[in-house]
């Protein structure tokens, strides 16, 4: 543990790697606060009216107030905005400490401080962040209580509260340390695992669980791109005459010259067998595409089977899609007509358009119209040829 505190404190890329992850924890952590926050004033107010039989808590009504709003925004605001959860968990955090630092000294200076030694322990493991952050914040604590308590109290009082201050320090660093450290490798562990999950194991690229959600996630939010279905030319052959193994050479050479291809920030996947998808956002000129796309198709062709023989060959679907396309599986069924008539003429090629939706579905529902049309024609035909027999 202690080489993984030290190894975190030299190195916190992972909170810069693990950015979101990280907020989106804070934002659970700041939820997790307040809540508590809340049932533990509940269950002091109770415990004095109904155990100890007093009146004085005037300062629960005060925090009790202050959770509650923070609650509200939190449910407004903050629970579906995580980007700044980590400020906002200090923010929330600060006029706790500052009313039990006060509650301590200013309030009462003439019993010894318990309300910041329970806020030194309670506090910071809420949070998660880089380490020097959060022990300059356990510090900047204790640092604002030796400063009140100083203005306040004298003798054995003064000098009493702050052995208790130093020792709970102590105990706070180590304890929080002791969770931030676990957790931090919780968070690297399951960012891993995510990774693994989303992406296929021979290509790396994208699986179809990783890359179709956030495909769909483009799509929904009108992110207009290039959408693109591509399939190997005869992939059967390959895997019957050379091999299953070279059938996976195959197709991580087709991933990695993919991936080539496209800008890092370009979802590439592997949805399955031999067939890959590209969404490109931003991607919209046609000609620009239309070169890409030739450029794309002689890079596959430069791959071949052992010792040069079969060289290989894909066909592409690729749609342009303006914003227009309603969810992934509209832009998804198009892609696959258009791969569907290159396969039907001659392969080894790509079909590109750019209509927008609306066009696309009103030539759907005639085709269709035409289609349900010469079925009932030819069904009275048929009906005649029988009246007349």
């Amino acid at each position: 543990m202690l080489r993984g505190l030290i190894k975190h404190l030299r190195d916190t890329q992972c909170f810069v790697k693990y950015k979101e992850k990280v907020t989106e924890y804070n934002a659970d952590a700041l939820g997790l606060f307040l809540s508590f926050g809340i049932i533990t004033i509940i269950c002091f107010v109770l415990m004095e009216l109904l155990v100890l039989r007093t009146a004085n808590f005037w300062f629960a009504f005060i925090l009790l107030a202050y959770f509650l709003i923070c609650l509200f925004f939190y449910k407004r605001h903050i629970f579906t905005k995580v980007d700044y959860s980590t400020l906002y968990l200090y923010l929330a955090q600060i006029p706790v400490v500052i009313l039990a630092v006060l509650m301590g000294t200013v309030f009462d200076k003439t019993s010894a401080a318990f309300s910041v030694l329970a806020v030194l322990i309670a506090l910071p493991p809420f949070i998660l962040d880089k380490p020097w952050r959060v022990l300059l914040y356990i510090l900047s604590i204790s640092v604002f209580f030796i400063i009140m308590a100083s203005s306040c109290k004298t003798g054995d009082l003064l000098r009493h509260d702050i052995v208790h201050l130093i020792i709970f320090t102590l105990i706070s660093i180590a304890t929080t340390f002791f969770v931030l450290d676990n957790r931090i490798e919780i968070v690297e562990k399951s960012q891993v695992f995510l990774k693994d999950s989303e992406h296929d194991p021979l290509t790396g690229l994208f699986n179809r669980r990783g890359g179709e959600e956030k495909i769909r996630e483009f799509v929904d939010e009108k992110i207009g791109g290039l959408f693109l279905l591509l399939d190997i030319d005869d992939f059967k052959h390959v895997n019957d005459t050379y091999g299953h193994a070279m059938g996976d050479e195959i197709l991580s050479a087709v991933s990695m010259a993919l991936a080539a291809s496209f800008r890092s920030t370009d979802i590439v996947m592997r949805m399955g067998g031999d067939e890959f998808i590209v969404y490109a956002p931003g991607l919209l000129n046609y000609f620009f595409i239309d070169g890409k796309l030739q450029q794309l198709n002689a890079r596959m062709r430069e791959i071949t089977c052992q010792q040069g023989r079969d060289n290989i060959t894909v066909s592409i679907g690729a749609v342009i899609n303006d914003g227009s396309y309603p969810n992934y599986e509209a832009i998804f069924n198009e892609a696959d007509a258009l791969l569907y008539e290159m396969k039907s003429n001659g392969k080894n090629g790509f079909r590109l358009q750019d209509r927008p939706y609306e066009e696309i579905a009103s030539r759907n529902q005639l085709s269709e119209a035409a289609r349900i049309r010469a079925m009932r024609e030819k069904a009275s035909e048929e009906e005649e040829k029988k009246y007349k027999k």
